[in-house]
């Protein structure tokens, strides 16, 4: 459920880009923001760690998420939230 609230479906868009885009000035397209080209660089990198953990691999998830941990942070930072390390995500 929070990889949906995240970065969405087929039907609907996860909050992650919705935040992403709130950056931007209004009647301007959010597409070129550092937001958003964060947010989506991140929810490419986040597919792997899903596909891993339907198939049970835990070891490819984990290398999957240290490869993410970094995306996550840099969208994190683009849109002003705490770091991966803060004790709000424990």
């Amino acid at each position: 459920a929070a990889f949906v609230d995240l970065v969405g479906n087929k039907e609907l868009s996860g909050c992650g880009t919705l935040l992403a885009a709130s950056f931007a000035k209004p009647g301007k397209p959010s597409e070129g923001l550092p937001s958003v080209k964060k947010y989506n660089a991140m929810a490419k990198m986040l597919d792997p760690i899903k596909v891993a953990g339907q198939k049970g691999d835990v070891g490819k998830a984990k290398s999957a998420y240290g490869k993410a941990s970094d995306a996550v942070q840099s969208y994190l930072d683009a849109v002003e939230l705490p770091s991966l390390s803060d004790p709000i995500y424990d």
